[in-house]
Formats: C-alpha cells, structure tokens, sequence
C-alpha cells in the first residue's frame, strides 16, 4: 500500500524533517510503501521520484528583493501552486496513493493540493508542525510578543501588525492565504491532524477545527540511533557545562538565559545561529561575560557530542513551542532540562522529575533553578533517569505506530495487525 509524504522540503530542515525521516522508516517498517513529494533543492536526499518534485521560487530572495513584479509573482505561486498540481497529477496517475500524509505545505507546495487528494478519494492526514492554518504567521508571535489576535479569524491583524518578516507585503500576502483557504473550507476536508502536543491540538480547538479530527500522537524518534551512539562515546568528565541548542532569535529567550547565567560559576555553551546571534555576542563583549561561549551551527554528531557529555540542557522560550525535537534528543541522553513553562514544553519537562520548569522571562526564577542542578549532581542524575523514561514513553516507534495505525485503520480499512 501506497502512502504519499508531502513536505515543503526534502533535506534536513529541521524538526519537521527529524520527524519526516523517522515516519517514513516507520511507515516501511510496517508494510507500506512511501513515496515523497516536495520541491526541488540541490541539498535534497536522493529519491527515485525526484523527477516529480515541484519547482518553486524562492520567497527569502523574493521577499529581499521587494518589487511590484516579485509581489505579483509571489501571490499568484505562494496561493495556489500549479506547478505543484501538475507535478501531482503526474504522480497520482503512475501511483495508486491511499493516503496523503501532509507536513509543512504552505507557500511552496500549497493547500491547492488538498481539493485534489479529496477529488481522487484518497484519505488526508495532516501532522501539525507550527500554527500555520490558524495564525497566518504561524507562530502566535507578533514583534517579538505573543498574538492571538488571529485564533478567531480575523487574519487582517496579520497585515494591520506586520507580523510576517516586519513586511506588509508578506504579512498581507499571509492574511489573504489564510482568508482564501478558510474561505473555502479546504481545511474540512481533511481526514484527520495530527497535534505533536496536547497544547497544540487545545489551540486548534480555540480556532473551531473538529475536535474528533484532531489527535495527540506526539513524534517518534528512532531511539536507536542514540543508544549506538551512547555505547560507542562513554561520557567525557573533562569540563562541566550546560548548553542551549536551537535557534537564535530573539523569542527563544537566549538573552534571558544569558543574563541568567552572568555572574555564576554556570558554563553555557550555545549551539545554533539565526538573527540574535550577532547581538548577542555584542552584548556579552560589552558586558564582560566570561562564561558563555557560542558554538555556531553544529552538525547532529556535534551536537551528539554536545548533550552527551554536559550536565543538563536549557530552553528558555518565550513563544508557543511546539514539542521541540533538541528537548527529546537531550532527554533520551538522560539529561534533564531547565526550560519554561509554555507551550508544549512542560509535556516534556515536568516539574522536578524530568527536568525544573521556570516563568518565561523571569531571570531571577531561572538563575535558581540552574544553580540547583548545577549545585547537586546527584539530583540531576536521577531527573536525567526519569527523563529517559518519559521521553523514551513519547517517542518509541512502537507507540507512535499504534496512535498511527488507531487512525489509519478506520480510514482506509487495512488489518489492525499491517
């Protein structure tokens, strides 16, 4: 049986791609056969099917380079993508799909497709990456601060804000995609969503979206590969830190942390790079900080290296994450994480047994909680234990394929033991 996996991209991205990776080897594992549909990039994984992957434009370029003629551009391909319709017909005429299992599709691949996939009968499932459909940033985030302004349908805050990139070009065009697609209901005739987090799926039920369609299902990591690592790389003592791995920007609270951390004996180490980076390398200059390095962006052995031999890892977030991938990688090391209590963090961390939970913001509340694991490794070795657990309960294919095929099953009627 034939399931199509749809994504903007096809190359590591992200966590969207973590998950895409582990749910297609998931998928093959159990019998079915996984073909991809995405968009061309020379950084691609290599696929048989390539062939049949779109073309898209490029918005950062687009988007850098602001003419009349790249705005009208980006409308007519970041709405409906024909290129990307007639990619799939030519695929839905040599393949016999079951299922379309979509990911991230907006603005490359667009939600065009969905009226397809339902006019050829095949079964639609959606795993929920960001807030996309219900908040035309997709992130809640609006100038740096939390928005909801949107949740109800009022997508023009978008543009009136200029939440999109600080551009009213984007954000515009972002409020006309989601009143387009809203309009036409194209979201109903989606089968079934996936929800990473409980938070996620309560966010969507503010929106109004069918709570029967929407599912916690989590993520699946192929645990595994962390275990061999493990087996293979004994944990080194030769310095005591803690770490942050993730973007750098201002909402993931990387200055909050900073400021945490300045004037302790606490080692940071920062891994990532994004928009802050600069800045914030500005500020520990002029401030004299001594104890927090930046790493810059690190490669998944690297960062193995990173989680493995630390004492625990932060994440500081000031926004809506969603079930972040670097907080179950550093809790399946057996590592507890100090992080903040919003969004679907606190599913990962709970307080006091996988990790210690702080207010968002709140630097005071933060600095204590990292001089106590800091202070008291006994205390972290056994929250690193029970993370294992909890985490290794998320994210186990076994599980995950149960909640999968629980949902699956009934659409396409395939025996409960496939």
């Amino acid at each position: 049986m034939k399931i199509l996996l749809v994504n903007w991209s096809w190359y590591p991205s992200g966590g969207d791609w973590t998950y895409i990776a582990n749910i297609k080897k998931l998928y093959e594992a159990n019998g079915f056969e996984t073909i991809p549909f995405s968009t061309y990039n020379k950084k691609n994984e290599y696929s048989i099917h390539s062939k049949n992957f779109v073309h898209a434009y490029d918005f950062k370029v687009l988007n850098k380079n602001k003419t009349l003629a790249n705005g009208i551009r980006a409308i007519k391909t970041s709405i409906i993508s024909k290129n990307a319709l007639k990619k799939l017909d030519q695929i839905l005429e040599a393949h016999d799909i079951k299922i379309a299992h979509l990911h991230n599709i907006h603005h490359y691949l667009t939600p065009a497709i969905i009226e397809k996939f339902h006019s050829k009968g095949i079964k639609i499932i959606w795993s929920l990456h960001d807030y996309k459909i219900i908040c035309p940033e997709n992130s809640f985030v609006s100038n740096g601060k939390i928005c909801e302004k949107c949740i109800d349908g009022s997508f023009y805050h978008c543009a009136l804000n200029k939440c999109k990139k600080n551009s009213y070009l984007a954000s515009a065009l972002a409020a006309f995609d989601a009143y387009y697609y809203n309009s036409k209901k194209i979201y109903d005739l989606v089968d079934a969503y996936l929800c990473p987090s409980s938070f996620l799926k309560n966010k969507f039920i503010q929106a109004q979206f069918d709570e029967k369609k929407l599912t916690v299902t989590n993520l699946c990591y192929d645990i595994d590969i962390i275990d061999k690592y493990r087996k293979e790389n004994p944990v080194s003592q030769k310095e005591k830190y803690i770490f942050y791995i993730g973007r750098i920007e201002e909402i993931k609270g990387i200055k909050t942390l900073i400021k945490a951390v300045e004037g302790t004996t606490i080692q940071l180490k920062i891994a990532g790079s994004g928009p802050a980076e600069l800045s914030l390398k500005i500020y520990i200059s002029e401030q004299k900080i001594s104890n927090v390095v930046f790493l810059g962006f690190q490669e998944k052995q690297q960062v193995f290296n990173l989680i493995n031999n630390s004492l625990f890892g932060v994440c500081p977030s000031e926004w809506y994450e969603n079930f972040p991938f670097s907080i179950a990688e550093t809790l399946l090391f057996s590592k507890p994480v100090v992080g903040s209590n919003i969004g679907g963090i606190p599913e990962l961390i709970i307080d006091n047994k996988t990790g210690l939970l702080f207010e968002p913001k709140n630097i005071l509340e933060l600095r204590e909680k990292l001089l106590l694991l800091w202070n008291d490794e006994e205390y972290v070795t056994e929250l690193g234990r029970q993370a294992r657990e909890h985490a290794y309960m998320l994210y186990n294919f076994e599980n995950h394929w149960k909640k999968l095929n629980a949902i699956i099953h009934p659409l396409i009627q395939v025996p409960n033991e496939q």
